[in-house]
């Protein structure tokens, strides 16, 4: 009885708060290119990018690709990355850069926060 319990205590929490991942676009950005996303949003909402191939830090130099919110610091990351966001006026933009010399395909999605 007391596993049944702790089994519970531990899954249910996760569930309430499994969110569902939107994919926006997937676009190949060329190195050193900027790309702007902007979604309609509510609520706090997580944008984040993923690798449609697998990197690995041997090929990603410089963190491969940097998210920036306008007027806030930008976060760089290796192997995919996500920001939790608050919209301003109903929207909700960030700038993706290829921090690489070659071209990184990405793809770009959202998720609602409970």
């Amino acid at each position: 009885m007391m596993r049944i319990l702790v089994v519970l205590l531990v899954l249910v929490p996760g569930v309430a708060f499994a969110q569902e991942r939107v994919v926006l676009e997937t676009v190949t950005l060329q190195p050193q290119e900027k790309k702007s996303v902007s979604i309609d949003a509510t609520k706090k909402t997580r944008i984040g990018w993923d690798h449609v191939k697998e990197a690995t830090s041997d090929t990603c130099k410089n963190m491969c690709v940097m998210m920036t919110p306008p007027g806030m610091a930008g976060y760089a990351q290796a192997t995919g990355g996500s920001m939790r966001l608050d919209p301003i006026d109903g929207k909700i933009t960030v700038i993706l850069e290829n921090l690489e010399a070659f071209p990184l395909e990405i793809v770009i999605y959202k998720e609602e926060l409970p």
